[in-house]
């Protein structure tokens, strides 16, 4: 995209951010119809080994659709459960997740091509841009959609997620949105929840995606230790399950709380991928993940998060 025309473009979504009135939304939509936009996708087992490996090649880079390939799209849900489909402008706004998990694939396809995809997926309720940014929502009629017809013949080529993807994609929305968001939003009251109830109170937070089948996890996978360092700093470690572990899941988390400013924290211990040390990530209250390298030994991690704390 022209440096010009993607100014023009954030302008316009930052003025939309600002105010959703009927002339801030005609001037994006319009910028929107000959705009490239970046959708996280996943490949489904069945492929082309050639193929995927193509796909796969550049983790988190964007690539053209090769002619063979059905991706599926990684579809986002919040805590009411409403399902959309992600978009981003550029990789600057990917970036902007730094710390949450990497999508395995990213495509480039125009915003027409991806809102017609967003009307074959089941029970979405329309396509969010730049999530960890604009959070703008565009909503999909499928009632009115010229291409509703012929997009539901579609559907099952896009919406199935193997078991496993399944998995990985609850286990990091909980760990990287749905539980920090919690946190963040109702403070003291749910972090004295958290630590009477422990387990009990995260497994809740798979109760709506595993309500038709088996959760694989249970209250009893969660490990916690509440320490009271100060008048300043309750410190909370979570020790997470084994149950579906691997790069970019986190192995530890910490909570903090300041009972004085009344200001939590949280941290995450993410699996490294083989041959690579673990990383050490805090999530802010603002969504934004600051990375604080490689993760310390497991003896020293509670006073590497101590002296994080006590640092600010």
């Amino acid at each position: 995209m022209p440096a010009n025309n993607e100014l023009e473009l954030l302008e316009a979504l930052d003025a939309m951010k600002n105010e959703r009135s009927k002339e801030n939304a005609e001037r994006l939509t319009k910028l929107l119809e000959n705009t490239n936009v970046l959708v996280p996708a996943v490949m489904p087992n069945n492929t082309d080994p050639e193929l995927l490996q193509y796909m796969t090649a550049n983790p988190g880079k964007p690539i053209p659709m090769p002619k063979g390939a059905h991706p599926i799209p990684c579809v986002l849900q919040n805590n009411e459960g409403t399902k959309f489909l992600p978009m981003f402008t550029s990789d600057e706004e990917i970036e902007k997740g730094k710390g949450l998990p990497r999508y395995p694939i990213t495509l480039n396809v125009p915003f027409k091509s991806c809102m017609d995809l967003a009307v074959q997926i089941e029970d979405i309720a329309g396509a969010v841009i730049n999530p960890y940014s604009h959070n703008i929502v565009i909503s999909v009629s499928k009632s009115t959609n010229n291409n509703a017809g012929s997009a539901t013949q579609q559907e099952p080529e896009v919406t199935e997620l193997t078991e496993q993807q399944f998995h990985l994609l609850v286990r990091q929305q909980m760990e990287a949105k749905l539980l920090p968001e919690k946190i963040f939003s109702e403070g003291e009251t749910f972090i004295k929840d958290l630590t009477e109830r422990k387990g009990e109170c995260l497994i809740e937070f798979f109760e709506e995606p595993y309500a038709q089948t088996d959760c694989p996890y249970s209250a009893d996978d969660y490990e916690f230790m509440t320490l009271f360092i100060s008048d300043t700093l309750q410190l909370t470690r979570i020790s997470m399950p084994y149950e579906n572990l691997s790069p970019g899941i986190a192995q530890t988390i910490f909570v903090t709380w300041n009972p004085q400013e009344k200001k939590a924290g949280y941290y995450v211990i993410l699996m490294g991928k083989r041959g690579e040390f673990n990383r050490l990530l805090e999530v802010t209250p603002e969504r934004k993940a600051i990375d604080h390298g490689d993760a310390p030994n497991e003896g020293s991690e509670l006073q590497s998060i101590i002296d994080i704390v006590n640092a600010k």
